[in-house]
């Protein structure tokens, strides 16, 4: 009956959360014949999440408040939460990394909150009455500090790790696949520390007492929804799992000019003339398969004769297509947007902001400009 009286719609979120975690879990498992290392930690991650949902539902069963084994269980989960992470990032960002013995000090918090856990659960008559809240209650208190201050490093890493992945393809792609939303979650994942703070602070401060739960709810409330929401788009943009090999780095030596030089005119002329920009799905590797030049010797042309990108030399040529095509009077009646989707863009964002690096204006602005007939 308590568990009725007390079922609202946090509950009934994070219900539905746990069953579509155990389905994503092994949909992500079972997305594509390779499993891929990346892959395999994702599964397991939300799998994970939705174990710590129901630890948490379990205080909903007329589990009292001296149960350690739910809270326990739960809080095991959130030392994993961080590290696995970080993995998946660095597998799904670096498809040849492996996981190795290196990195077991990444789980050092869990193995000792695992020894507070297995010993508190062993000899629950250490932690009755005032011993508890005097010795092995400070423990406990510097051990959830512990899990707070390691997933906001783990956070920041991330976030580091996103944006040094989006320059890396800058200089392979001539796209870049969706990764805002990791940002985005990211920021909320900040949030979600800073009210697991919050609510970490309160449970010591009287005045504060009654927001403890509520913080820690809207925490839980969140972060299931964005680990899931995280997972989903990981699960179905295959930009995200289909991730290049790292750009070989240019051996030391003789820059040969004359070659690097007839090889930048010979790779003007093809752009001009065969127009590969327009295919918005646009790579070095694929450029170079088409000219039948060495890969390394046109990313060497493009970043030190032209001072760009990859990403950035073919954009360059997207927007010299549009305004050829706003110059015609036909256009006029299609719009911006339609235009530069025919000039080889993909997106709305990425054309909008190649745009206005280039020519220093939005392209309504130059539009506007533009002498009429």
């Amino acid at each position: 009956m308590a568990f009725i009286n007390e079922f609202n719609v946090w509950l009934m979120i994070a219900i539905l959360t746990i069953f579509q975690g155990f389905i994503l879990s092994i949909a992500i498992l079972f997305k594509s014949k390779e499993k891929n290392v990346a892959n395999k930690l994702l599964s397991l991650f939300v799998f994970l999440i939705a174990l710590s949902l129901i630890g948490r539902l379990s205080f909903y069963f007329s589990v009292s408040e001296e149960d350690f084994l739910p809270g326990g269980l739960v809080d095991i989960i959130i030392f994993c939460y961080g590290p696995l992470s970080f993995f998946y990032l660095k597998t799904l960002f670096d498809g040849k990394y492996l996981l190795s013995w290196r990195d077991y000090p990444h789980f050092l918090p869990l193995a000792i909150y695992l020894l507070y856990f297995f010993y508190r659960l062993l000899f629950p008559q250490h932690f009755e009455g005032s011993v508890f809240f005097t010795y092995l209650g400070r423990v406990y208190f510097f051990l959830e500090l512990l899990a707070i201050l390691q997933n906001a490093v783990y956070t920041i890493i991330g976030y580091k790790m996103a944006s040094a992945y989006e320059n890396r393809l800058e200089k392979e792609l001539s796209f870049l696949p969706q990764l805002k939303y990791v940002k985005v979650f990211v920021a909320f994942i900040s949030l979600i520390i800073l009210l697991w703070f919050f609510g970490f602070v309160s449970k010591y401060i009287e005045s504060l007492h009654f927001a403890t739960v509520f913080t820690y709810n809207f925490a839980w409330l969140l972060i299931s929804f964005l680990t899931f929401l995280f997972a989903y788009f990981s699960y179905f943009d295959s930009d995200i799992l289909s991730i290049p090999e790292k750009p070989t780095k240019y051996e030391q030596g003789y820059f040969a000019n004359d070659y690097y030089l007839q090889l930048k005119e010979e790779l003007e002329k093809f752009m001009e003339n065969e127009k590969p920009y327009l295919n918005p799905k646009l790579t070095l590797s694929e450029l170079a398969r088409t000219m039948g030049k060495n890969q390394r010797d046109l990313s060497r042309v493009i970043n030190e004769l032209y001072q760009q990108n990859f990403y950035e030399f073919v954009n360059a040529f997207r927007i010299q297509k549009f305004k050829e095509l706003v110059l015609i009077p036909e256009n006029r009646t299609f719009t911006i947007l339609s235009l530069a989707y025919e000039s080889g863009f993909n997106s709305k964002a990425t054309f909008n902001s190649a745009f206005k690096k280039i020519t220093q204006l939005t392209p309504s602005e130059y539009i506007n400009q533009m002498p009429r007939p």
